[in-house]
């Protein structure tokens, strides 16, 4: 305790309180714009041009689990897609358990993925096999839906406001060099 009394020791004491606070407060800074950057993935990003938010990238991808289950019900009906089936179901569930736990942007895109080759998969399974009309209509239209929602990913607006974010933010000084101490992760993209 004699340290303490000494002025050398209390200015040291002093100094080591102002940078751990200095840190914690730019964590809880940070952090907070992070979330509020991670947020726009669920939440849909507002485009001032067009004057609201663009549909979310979670919106887009639970539509693509949807499109995805009508033409696993095609595919079910179908002798000799079983295979095809079985991965796009698989590909689905894996999507869906992923948007259910919110597993990161860089997560659902790799999901989103491999649901689109397994889609292409089946469809093209689908199209050389006898179909009914109303099978072969349900198809069509989970197509146009997988296509459409994609297109409304890409002009979601979401990676361009990591990387705004990213640039602005977390790349000028002191904010660059204070994040890696203050122990904060830049937002995923969805690539």
């Amino acid at each position: 305790m004699n340290f303490l009394k000494k002025p050398a020791g209390a200015v040291l004491v002093s100094l080591a309180v102002i940078i751990l606070s200095s840190f914690f407060a730019a964590n809880r800074s940070l952090s907070v714009k992070v979330q509020e950057i991670n947020d726009l993935f669920s939440d849909g990003v507002y485009d001032s041009n067009v004057g609201y938010k663009q549909k979310s990238i979670k919106s887009q991808l639970d539509v693509r689990a949807d499109a995805s289950m009508n033409l696993i019900s095609v595919g079910a009906n179908c002798s000799g897609a079983e295979a095809e089936t079985d991965a796009l179901r698989n590909a689905r569930n894996v999507l869906v358990n992923g948007l259910a736990r919110s597993a990161g942007a860089e997560k659902l895109f790799d999901a989103n993925a491999d649901l689109q080759k397994a889609f292409d998969a089946l469809y093209a399974k689908i199209e050389s096999l006898p179909l009914t009309a109303n099978n072969r209509t349900i198809a069509e239209e989970s197509r146009n839906r997988m296509t459409n929602a994609a297109s409304m990913i890409e002009k979601s607006g979401y990676n361009e406001a990591v990387r705004e974010f990213n640039r602005k933010v977390l790349s000028a000084f002191p904010t660059n060099f204070i994040k890696s101490f203050a122990l904060v992760k830049s937002p995923e993209l969805f690539e």
